[in-house]
Order: structure tokens, then C-alpha cells, then sequence
């Protein structure tokens, strides 16, 4: 039989330890650690996120029993209160780094488009926590919580940048700190409808496509002939109000339509002069891809129940959570397996020691031939002795 390495050990093919040391001394994340060095600490991580572990005893308890592996990953047992102290004080730039390592990975296995055509998705998500447990957190008096703000590349399935903050943290102020590619199209949702930086986006040749305010002013410059009969506007305008003025002094454009599903009228506000209506229509349409993307976190990662209460340890298991996915899709990707991700997933969840190729994993065993009873029926003889 064909010796394999387990299923986890083949997921960290892509993320060789002496990269992750690279940041670890960077960051001097090992410094004084007598019994938990950061491998240790991100692989065992790593092993709740895919094993559904819900607490730092249950993952303890889990972790250890498996020490028949520890060797070949590189770790040793460790202790909850060991990890407890590492998640609370560890720098989170250590798994930050690693993440943005395995994101170019992921973009390399992929086709390069150019600037002019690549299309990023801005938007962000609260994850609820308990505000007696996580006070750092309030954003409401009864309510806490976290945001993750989140650039999305919907061809490549990945996000490309995320940020964590406190839910009370609007998503226009974090707009202004997401990286912008100049002349890639951004699309966004009427939470991030901000003049100042839409105009900003404008000036380093950057495209943005957004839903635009009901009781936004302005002047009509040009209206465009439509065809379709759902596109009911498509005008070239210039906005009139004395801050909007000042704050975005340059022609814009708005495409309002009917959506067919369900006749809703949509407004969308764009600087994109050159694409047709239905194409900035459709573009808003694919917003839903990031809105999929926070579902599938949301139910197949560790992110709504945290084994840490510090502000570092939450950041830390959102991290590991994010560097999970970056595996799996750089898994998928390697094998060219035709699974979902979620599918691969599971399926790794359930067999993440089992001693198996990928190749194998992620393959259904052909079903074998059903018995033609009635065919073997019709053959039987009756003998009298």
C-alpha cells in the first residue's frame, strides 16, 4: 500500500514552517516562550477551526489525543492555559503576514488580469458577541460586536484584504483605509455612499459603482438613450447640493433600473461613463458574491464563538479562521478538484488525521453493479431428489 502523509500535514505543504518563522522572528513572537512557540499555537488553531472545536478545554482534550501526529506537523501537546496567554499577548501581525503570504499564493495559481479589468467588492459583516464578556467591543448598550471589512476579488473566490474593528465603527471612515488599485472598478453598497472618496477614487483613475442616496441632489447634464426595457434611466449628471459640490466637483453617472424579480426600482451612482447600463447593473448584481463569501465563513468557520475574551485573541482566531480558507481554496485549486468548497471542507474536517491522499479524499469510489435479481431468478431450476 501506498504510504500517504495525513490530510493536514498535506494542507501544510502550502505553508512551510520556515516562512511562518520568517514573520515569527520578525515580530519576535517566540521571544521567552518556554512551552508554546507560534507553530504550535497556529496549528493547533488551525485544528479547531477544521474540527469544530468550541472551547479551549474541548480543544486541549482533542489536540493532545492526536499526539500520534504531533511529530510529523512539527508540535508539541499544549496546554489551555498556555494557549490562553499566547492568544492574549502573541502579536496578531505574526498571522496577519501569514495570511497575505498564502493570498499571493492563491493569486499566483490564478490567471493575472490586467488593471482595467479587474473588479473588487467592498463590504463588511458584524459577527454579535456577548457585551459582558467582551466590553471592549459595545456598540450597543445592550449589544457587542465586530466588523470585518472585507475587499473581495469575485473571479478568484478570495478575499484580497480584510480588516477587523469594534461594529460601531462606521464603513465609510474604514473605506478610506482599504488599499485601492488605481484603475481596477469597486463596487459597494449604499453604506459606503461617500462624495469625498468617491471623487478620491475618481482622481487616481480608480471606478466605483455604488447605489446612490433617494434624497440625493443634482442636475441632469445628458440623458442617454435605453433600450432594455427594465433600464428606466441612464443619465449623465452632476451633483448640485453646496457639500456635494465641494467634495466630488466632477461629472458622474446614474442608471436606475426595475429589478425583474421582484420590480424593485435601483439607483446606482457610478464615474464608469464608458461601460454600457446593463453592464454597471450587472456589476452591483455580482456584490452578491461577498454577501456568499460572509455566509459561507460564517457557517463552516469558528468565528461566532471565540476561545479568548481579549480584543488580540479574537483577532488571532479570525485570522487563523481566514488562513483556513486561504488552504482549502489553495487546495482546491492544486488538485483541480471539482467539489465546492464546502464539500472539501468536510471532508477534510472528518478525516483530518486520517492517513489519505487529497486525491483520494476529495474522489468518490465508483458504485458497484447492482444484482439483477429477477435476471438470476429466471435462471434457477427446481431438482426433485
Amino acid at each position: 500500500m501506498k504510504h500517504s502523509n495525513s490530510v493536514f500535514h498535506q494542507l501544510l505543504k502550502h505553508l512551510p514552517r520556515h516562512q511562518f518563522q520568517k514573520a515569527v522572528d520578525r515580530h519576535k513572537g517566540d521571544h521567552r516562550a518556554r512551552s508554546l512557540p507560534c507553530w504550535t499555537q497556529l496549528i493547533s488553531l488551525m485544528f479547531a477551526q477544521m474540527t469544530g472545536r468550541t472551547s479551549l478545554r474541548d480543544l486541549e482534550e482533542n489536540f493532545n489525543t492526536k499526539r500520534n501526529h504531533h511529530y510529523h506537523l512539527g508540535v508539541e501537546r499544549i496546554k489551555r492555559s498556555s494557549l490562553s496567554d499566547a492568544n492574549n499577548n502573541r502579536p496578531s501581525a505574526i498571522f496577519m503576514e501569514t495570511f497575505f503570504y498564502l493570498l499571493g499564493k492563491v493569486r499566483g495559481e490564478l490567471p493575472r488580469k490586467v488593471e482595467e479589468e479587474m473588479v473588487r467588492l467592498i463590504d463588511s459583516t458584524t459577527i454579535d458577541m456577548n457585551l459582558n464578556q467582551f466590553e471592549w467591543a459595545s456598540f450597543r448598550s445592550t449589544k457587542a460586536g465586530i466588523k470585518l471589512h472585507t475587499v473581495y476579488d469575485p473571479d478568484a473566490d478570495i478575499p484580497t484584504y480584510f480588516e477587523m474593528t469594534a461594529a460601531k465603527i462606521n464603513d465609510r471612515k474604514a473605506a478610506h483605509k482599504l488599499p485601492i488599485i488605481p484603475g481596477a472598478t469597486y463596487v459597494v453598497d449604499r453604506a459606503y455612499n461617500d462624495y469625498g472618496w468617491y471623487y478620491s477614487l475618481t482622481q487616481q483613475g480608480t471606478r466605483f459603482v455604488g447605489r446612490m442616496k433617494s434624497n440625493a441632489i443634482y442636475e441632469v447634464i445628458e440623458n442617454r438613450e435605453t433600450t432594455a426595457s427594465h433600464i428606466l434611466e441612464d443619465q449623465i449628471i452632476r451633483l448640485s447640493s453646496v457639500k456635494a459640490q465641494k467634495d466630488c466637483p466632477t461629472d458622474l453617472r446614474r442608471v436606475t433600473i426595475v429589478r425583474e424579480d421582484d420590480g424593485k426600482v435601483l439607483s446606482f451612482i457610478t464615474n464608469d461613463l464608458v461601460r454600457t447600463a446593463q453592464e454597471i447593473a450587472d456589476l452591483y448584481k455580482s456584490r452578491w458574491q461577498i454577501e456568499l463569501f460572509f455566509k459561507w465563513i460564517k457557517q463552516n468557520l469558528k468565528i461566532k464563538r471565540f476561545l479568548g475574551q481579549s480584543e488580540n485573541a479574537v483577532k488571532i482566531q479570525v485570522l487563523s479562521a481566514m488562513i483556513v480558507y486561504l488552504l482549502l481554496r489553495l487546495t482546491q485549486i492544486t488538485t483541480h478538484c471539482k467539489l465546492s468548497l464546502q464539500q472539501i471542507a468536510r471532508r477534510v474536517g472528518l478525516n483530518l488525521t486520517s492517513r489519505c491522499s487529497l486525491l483520494e479524499l476529495f474522489t468518490d469510489p465508483p458504485e458497484k453493479n447492482k444484482v439483477n435479481l429477477h435476471h438470476n431468478q429466471g435462471s434457477l431450476e427446481l431438482v426433485y431428489a
